[in-house]
């Protein structure tokens, strides 16, 4: 049988070299969970060198993985979970680094003089950018389900106001294309970062952890998203929603790298039925910070520009903590969902306060 399985502790970094990023957001989460780094015998690292990381503080692991594509992180760290349930490892630290900026206005984000393998179906077509993938899918949603660009428009502008910046409606319909449907403040500008979280078994984490109370993860069948019957995010939820019922009340915390990553997960988690989505969106409170589904309450990637996928679930621990600063919900919440991955690669937790 399973153990159940706590965030013991949390932390996050400043922009900057990925390895003295990743330092310093474990070391904080490992402050923050009152461990020392003679505890550690598991990590997870993503989005940097994890061997680089482990000589860094001199860990001697039991268990380490590894992954650098950012969709990905979500359904590892339900394997890091699962890891800790299994008794494989004590104390597990996950670290997650964004370090590469945007490209600068004006380069080449579609330039790929060669392909092979999987890339060569869409290469010839300047469709080799995750946007080109995103948009089409949002415009296949808008043609089965009518979703306007008003109610997409909700995301962003709840995500901006979350991250204390003015954005209306105007400006959105009026902003740069990206790729159709798609405009500049449906993808989030890259600022960096780094996140890290602790796991421990919830016998040993402390008062002030966070249980995971379920999770999911999925992968999918094919690195071409058309060809996917069941996109990842449905399959993960459903492992997570299984035998639930539903989502009891509090706080999601979606990764919004793009915005309509939000509305796959708000179908997946089964808030709304399929194509309705864009009712859920069109009455103006429903996702924000005092609505009945309040959404990355601290502007997540859409508010405050891509940062680690890790630091949403740091968020929703600080929120369930009482902890969030500014973006403090009113009312801290019993339970929150960390929801991260697209099409390809996904990852759920459904996070309980302990006690």
């Amino acid at each position: 049988m399973s153990a159940a399985v706590a965030i013991s502790g949390a932390g996050r970094a400043a922009p900057g070299d990925a390895l003295t990023c990743a330092g310093a957001a474990v070391r904080a989460a490992l402050t923050d969970a009152g461990t020392t780094v003679r505890d550690v015998d598991g990590l997870l690292s993503c989005g940097t060198d994890g061997p680089s990381v482990a000589d860094l503080f001199g860990f001697e692991l039991d268990w380490r993985a590894g992954v650098h594509e950012a969709d990905e992180v979500g359904a590892a760290v339900v394997q890091a979970v699962d890891a800790v349930a299994a008794g494989r490892v004590r104390t597990l630290v996950c670290v997650d680094v964004v370090g590469i900026p945007d490209p600068p206005p004006g380069a080449d984000r579609f330039g790929v003089e060669t392909a092979s393998g999987w890339a060569s179906w869409h290469a010839p077509y300047g469709a080799v950018d995750a946007t080109v993938d995103v948009a089409l899918q949002v415009r296949a949603y808008i043609e089965r389900f009518g979703l306007t660009r008003a109610e997409l428009a909700r995301i962003p502008l709840v995500a901006a106001a979350n991250a204390g910046r003015d954005l209306s409606l105007r400006d959105y319909l009026s902003a740069p294309p990206l790729a159709d449907p798609l405009c500049v403040h449906d993808r989030a500008r890259t600022v960096g970062g780094a996140a890290a979280v602790v796991l421990r078994p919830a016998a040993a984490a402390g008062s002030r952890s966070v249980e995971v109370a379920r999770r999911g993860a999925a992968y999918a069948v094919s690195p071409l998203p058309e060809q996917s019957a069941v996109p990842a995010p449905e399959r993960a939820a459903a492992q997570l929603l299984a035998d639930l019922g539903g989502l009891p009340p509090g706080v999601l915390l979606i990764g919004d790298e793009y915005s309509f990553r939000v509305v796959t997960w708000l179908e997946a988690l089964r808030l709304c039925g399929p194509g309705e989505a864009g009712t859920v969106l069109a009455s103006a409170d429903t996702i924000t910070r005092g609505g009945a589904l309040p959404l990355n309450p601290h502007g997540g990637h859409l508010g405050l520009g891509r940062r680690p996928d890790l630091d949403l679930a740091v968020e929703a621990v600080l929120q369930m903590r009482a902890d969030a600063g500014t973006s403090q919900l009113d009312v801290p919440p019993e339970s929150s969902v960390v929801a991260l991955g697209g099409t390809l690669s996904a990852g759920c937790l459904l996070l309980r306060r302990s006690g």
